[in-house]
């Protein structure tokens, strides 16, 4: 694979990606009086029938409205996912399966020997050739990979990860400084599939909302219209701890502003949280499938821009406490993403809103399981 990749979605790109030593995340934005949807429904015009990896949450249902909203021919596949005789993702199967039975689409259910698939080591053929420091998504990107060899898909939509803002009283705007959940996730985890699908020869439609400028900015003023309808933000600093950091409850309102038919889930799970449950309870040790599975796959994967500011970090230290200098002064290494001015002038008005008005911050606690 080439170290040095560079990734584009859409012509002219919603997103650019770059992986070299000067890497970058550019986010264009440009104004349109078009619909989110309709936004979508260009980047998918060429499709009659979709494939659609639909696991019963939220973001894969709405992959599913959207497509059902314009007329498209869905095929949806589910993984089930087997740790021992345990079913991990119940729920998540269950909504799948009623989905399927409500809007009468084509629904296949597939099982995934996820013991096997971790003992033997397979998840690390997923990881770091594709920038990927994740089990969980070695998981997905081994699924995608049986769908291309049992059912010859050209093309994959999954549920992305909507751009959500979030609000932070402390933090002064200007710069282009924009908060976002999980900044990290354009080049940690939506970088990662868009690679592996293009070496298998599979179409990667994860992200939607960033296959055009004018896509960007629809979704991104989704957030302005949703704080200035329903009164509720997300916030990005704890209010007073450190586990309310979870937003299920704002990104089921953005979604619902733009689709409101979305079956609720009790929680925003996907399996995983089972397993690291159950290997908690079995060793004793709470992060145990972190140890057994998470920081090994991270430790391989050295080219990844998360590696490479870890290793800039300890580089930094190992200068600070040989110079035994304390006005030293340790300078991270930026991700370095850039917003486009139409991305900014969304955000300014968003934290204006929420200052100027009596909003409720609807953050939720969230634990590991």
């Amino acid at each position: 694979m080439n170290k040095n990749y560079y990734i584009e979605l859409g012509k002219p790109p919603g997103i650019e990606i770059d992986f070299s030593i000067d890497h970058y995340c550019k986010i264009n934005a440009k104004k349109t009086n078009k619909t989110l949807l309709e936004c979508i429904g260009e980047t998918i015009a060429d499709k009659t029938d979709i494939n659609l990896c639909l696991s019963g949450g939220l973001d894969s249902q709405f992959s599913l409205m959207y497509c059902l909203k314009l007329n498209k021919n869905v095929t949806a596949y589910t993984y089930r996912s087997i740790w021992k005789d345990t079913i991990l993702n119940v729920e998540d199967v269950y909504l799948a399966e009623q989905l399927a039975k409500k809007h009468n689409f084509i629904h296949h259910v597939i099982d995934i020997d996820l013991k096997q698939f971790y003992d033997t080591l397979q998840h690390y053929k997923y990881g770091a050739d594709y920038l990927n420091s994740s089990p969980q998504l070695s998981v997905h990107f081994y699924f995608i990979e049986l769908l291309k060899e049992k059912f010859n898909i050209d093309h994959i939509l999954l549920g992305g990860d909507p751009p959500i803002m979030k609000y932070n009283k402390d933090v002064t705007f200007g710069k282009g400084k924009i908060i976002m959940a999980g900044e990290s996730f354009y080049q940690d985890i939506m970088a990662p599939y868009y690679i592996f699908c293009e070496s298998i020869g599979v179409e990667c439609l994860r992200d939607v909302y960033y296959h055009s400028p004018e896509a960007v900015y629809k979704a991104f003023e989704n957030n302005l219209d949703v704080i200035q309808k329903h009164k509720i933000y997300a916030n990005s600093k704890p209010l007073t701890s450190a586990y309310l950091n979870d937003i299920y409850e704002y990104k089921y309102q953005y979604y619902k502003n733009i689709i409101p038919d979305l079956m609720p889930q009790r929680s925003e799970t996907t399996g995983f949280e089972s397993l690291k449950k159950i290997l908690a309870q079995e060793s004793g040790i709470y992060n145990q499938y972190d140890v057994l599975y998470r920081r090994p796959q991270m430790i391989l994967n050295v080219n990844s821009i998360k590696s490479r500011m870890q290793h800039h970090m300890l580089q930094k230290k190992e200068k600070l406490y040989s110079n035994n200098d304390p006005t030293y002064r340790i300078k991270r290494l930026n991700r370095n993403i850039r917003y486009s001015v139409d991305a900014q002038e969304i955000y300014k008005e968003f934290i204006t809103y929420i200052r100027e008005n009596d909003l409720k911050c609807i953050n939720r606690y969230s634990f590991d399981f």
